[in-house]
């Protein structure tokens, strides 16, 4: 009997009832077998009619019901328990009946199932049925959709993690530039703190700053990256390597208040700098060491072994291959590592706050001594520490002064971790490999 909602020829069992129901158009057996056997025998006439579409049967599935009574046959279709599927496009093989591997035909579908009843792996009870359908073309299957469905939900899922973090930082950062938009200008920048920093701008402690990281990093470049070039192409597996490894995984998660602490005993002190530029910076340098040398490693050790081997083969030594080849090809991720550590260097307050930090300091408004204001025996200002002063130790401070001051730092930041991006895009395009 043909479901005109679906294409769907349905098959009637009923073991109590033999024999043709009084409907013309549909039939009835006593057996599952008996069934498939008729469903078979139908299909190999309509593939002898040559009036069928390429000769192949029209109707899209086929449909088993295991009825407790021939009046049931009338009831409203329910959901099959067992579904299997056939493709007519498919060259023979052997297939399962599954949306995967479908079987070829008809008569093989029909064979397939019988097989099934009769070794016992498939068993319907009265009120079931068992649905055959062909399989489109080019058409997913459940596993696909189901697989396909739960990429949604887990873009979904990270998608909302993603917009959880940024959604707040804008919303920071755009509070921020509302607040100091009236105070961000070109004089804002390039102006001194007067009036006893409630009035002027923001010049000595930015470039203090500059100062600062710049020094810090002519220090801890060199020695971070000599180090890591060492840990990774010289050193040899044994306790004095292992101990290096352990001292800078430690050291980086030391927090920068006892760097700071280390930083007044170790230079202020014991090495006679007293609260200085060169003190700071070298406190500074001491806390990014450990992020400089780990990338270090990470960029020399993506370089494959291969290059090494094919240099040391043309008779090169291992500085050589080392010079000439490895720190070539890891230049983009040590250059990352290090700028990335300016960004931290420029927006620290704690190890520079009893080292070499100044509360205010007053230089010249122009000419050569405002570019060049401090020297390496001299306290400086620093726009992390001159931000906390105009926080909690100034009185009547305006709000865009305080604002504004805090935008630039945080674009400082922004504008060197841009920059750091986009030189790693720009040495990566440039490799071989």
């Amino acid at each position: 009997m043909p479901d005109s909602e679906s294409n769907t020829v349905r098959y009637f069992v009923c073991p109590a009832t033999e024999g043709e129901v009084p409907e013309p158009s549909s039939r009835i057996f006593q057996t599952i077998q008996n069934a498939l056997v008729s469903i078979e025998q139908d299909y190999k006439v309509a593939n002898q009619d040559p009036d069928t579409s390429a000769g192949q049967p029209n109707p899209d599935a086929l449909r088993v019901d295991l009825l407790e009574k021939p009046a049931d046959s009338a009831a409203r279709p329910t959901k099959p328990r067992y579904q299997f599927y056939f493709d007519t496009l498919l060259k023979e093989h052997d297939g399962d009946g599954s949306e995967r591997s479908p079987w070829s035909n008809v008569p093989s579908a029909a064979a397939g199932i019988t097989e099934l009843i009769e070794s016992g792996s498939l068993n319907v009870s009265p009120g079931e049925s068992i649905l055959l359908s062909r399989r489109e073309i080019f058409t997913s299957t459940s596993l696909e959709r189901r697989k396909r469905t739960k990429e949604r939900v887990a873009h979904v899922v990270f998608m909302m993690m993603a917009l959880s973090l940024v959604v707040p930082v804008v919303t920071i950062l755009s509070y921020l530039t509302w607040q100091a938009w009236p105070a961000l200008n070109i004089r804002f920048l390039m102006q001194n703190p007067q009036n006893y920093m409630t009035a002027g701008g923001i010049w000595s402690p930015l470039i203090g700053t500059f100062f600062l990281v710049l020094i810090s990093l002519i220090i801890a470049a060199p020695i971070g990256v000599l180090a890591g070039v060492y840990l990774n192409e010289y050193a040899r597996d044994n306790w004095f390597t292992r101990t290096i490894n352990l001292a800078v995984v430690n050291l980086a998660g030391v927090p920068s208040i006892v760097h700071a602490l280390f930083g007044v005993g170790a230079f202020v002190l014991a090495s006679g700098m007293g609260e200085s530029l060169i003190a700071a910076s070298c406190t500074l340098a001491v806390m990014t060491l450990p992020v400089i040398i780990t990338s270090t490693r990470e960029a020399l050790a993506a370089v494959p072994m291969a290059f090494r081997e094919a240099c040391w083969n043309m008779g090169a030594s291992r500085w050589q291959t080392i010079r000439t080849i490895v720190l070539p090809n890891s230049i983009s991720g040590i250059l990352t590592g290090v700028i990335l550590q300016v960004a931290r260097a420029a927006g620290e307050t704690a190890p520079i706050l009893f080292t070499g930090a100044a509360f205010y300091l007053r230089i010249a408004d122009k000419g050569w001594d405002s570019f060049f204001p401090y020297g390496l025996g001299d306290r400086v200002m620093a726009l992390s520490m001159h931000l906390y002063t105009l926080m909690t130790q100034v009185n009547n401070a305006p709000d865009e002064i305080v604002y504004g001051t805090a935008v630039v730092l945080i674009g400082l930041v922004l504008a060197v971790n841009s920059v750091s991006i986009g030189l790693r895009m720009y040495l990566r395009s440039r490799k071989k490999w």
